[in-house]
């Protein structure tokens, strides 16, 4: 049996966790661009005070935002990624993404690997379901360049 780290562990969730968020990524990228659009702007407590010293047009200010903003090229790259892995996938690979984490929880009838072979919706044997799902993370995480 093979030992596996906690850092490998915690990739391998935190990948899972970006692949039941993977169909929501529009609506994410949306949010993103329209906090970046929309910012929370303090109410300025010093009445009677000067002016403003910024002189750069609101306009310059949220383009330059949306191309260096972190959390939006983050979840660029984490669309990419998985978008690239799983086009490229081994169609078992896509059966399992598409029921276990791509489908609403309500609407599972899975819940594992092993119950997809059970019901006939993956055809392979259970330890390949396993060892293709396990290349299927590692190949996501070798794109994320997280360490697995």
């Amino acid at each position: 049996m093979v030992s596996i780290s906690k850092r490998e562990r915690n990739a391998k969730r935190y990948i899972e966790s970006l692949l039941e968020d993977y169909p929501h990524y529009d609506e994410y990228v949306e949010q993103r661009r329209f906090e970046l659009q929309h910012p929370y702007v303090e109410p300025d407590d010093n009445v009677g005070g000067g002016r403003s010293s910024s002189s750069t047009p609101y306009q310059e200010r949220w383009i330059v935002t949306l191309d260096e903003d972190k959390r939006l090229n983050a979840l660029r790259q984490e669309h990419t990624a998985i978008r690239t892995c799983f086009e490229e996938a081994p169609e078992e690979v896509q059966t399992i993404c598409e029921e276990l984490y791509f489908k609403p929880s309500r609407l599972r009838n899975a819940h594992t690997i092993s119950d997809l072979v059970m019901q006939g919706k993956v055809l392979v044997s259970r330890a390949d379901g396993y060892r293709k799902w396990n290349e299927f993370i590692f190949d996501v995480a070798k794109e994320l360049h997280l360490p697995i």
